[in-house]
């Protein structure tokens, strides 16, 4: 199995720590989970602001690092809600040339909200949360290196199924490298992102047998880097990705 540093992006009380937890009892041996948490005291939210993250995020990146030269895979357990911090871990997975996983976990705002009422310990402001969602750079509409590779729903999505997905996903995990500059706008990246997934929706609605079927998902973001990096028409994109597709008929 590759080494990898798996990368959790979501809001506060989505559910990411139980999926951390859950990955880490899945795998059983050599997983260590790095917990933004450990560095926020009970007033660290009174008077909140993105940029006393700065502190809290060089402290776990430094704990990323030094678990990944012992040879550990790590879990990075934070909100990671810029480009930027998931790019951080991005890059420490490149330079120790071990595997990276994004798992976004989409728990909707009111969702989270709620759970984090519902806190044994002091709950987190709304303000935060709220303020969170709005600034929130959801993954894959930038960089090619940033897409997601699980999204996971923790209000709806079942947990087993969600690690299994991920357990599916280390199996053909290779070392990160920098992928070569996209030839399309950010604009165009987004219009693309869209029409790839309205084109899996259509399929899906065809042959919904093949709904939860994690090589849906591999075979509409491979298609999506082969688009942003050629320039494929839209009309060739719909023709070559409902091809990939039927293969898994």
């Amino acid at each position: 199995m590759t080494q990898f540093i798996l990368a959790l992006c979501g809001l506060p009380s989505s559910g990411k720590s139980t999926l951390a937890d859950a990955i880490q009892r899945a795998l059983e041996f050599n997983v260590e989970i790095v917990r933004t948490d450990e560095w926020r005291d009970s007033s660290y939210y009174t008077d909140w602001k993105p940029e006393k993250e700065g502190i809290v995020r060089e402290r776990a990146l430094a704990r990323v690092r030094q678990l990944i030269i012992e040879g550990k895979n790590v879990i990075h357990d934070d909100t990671n809600y810029y480009t930027s911090m998931r790019h951080e871990l991005f890059e420490i997975a490149v330079e120790n040339r071990c595997g990276f996983v994004i798992i976004h976990v989409t728990t909707p705002v009111t969702t989270s909200l709620r759970w984090n009422r519902e806190r044994p310990n002091t709950p987190i402001p709304d303000s935060v949360i709220e303020d969170i969602s709005e600034r929130f750079d959801n993954p894959g509409r930038r960089y090619l290196w940033d897409n997601s590779d699980l999204e996971v729903d923790m209000e709806k999505d079942e947990l087993g199924h969600a690690v299994d997905d991920f357990l599916g996903v280390l199996e053909e995990l290779e070392p990160a490298t920098r992928p070569r500059p996209r030839l399309v706008t950010s604009t165009e990246y987004e219009r693309l992102d869209v029409e790839t997934r309205l084109i899996v929706s259509e399929f899906l609605e065809k042959y919904p047998e093949l709904r939860g079927n994690r090589e849906v998902s591999i075979i509409r973001r491979s298609i999506l880097g082969r688009a942003s990096e050629s320039r494929i028409p839209v009309r060739g994109i719909r023709k070559i990705l409902w091809a990939d597709l039927s293969k898994l008929l």
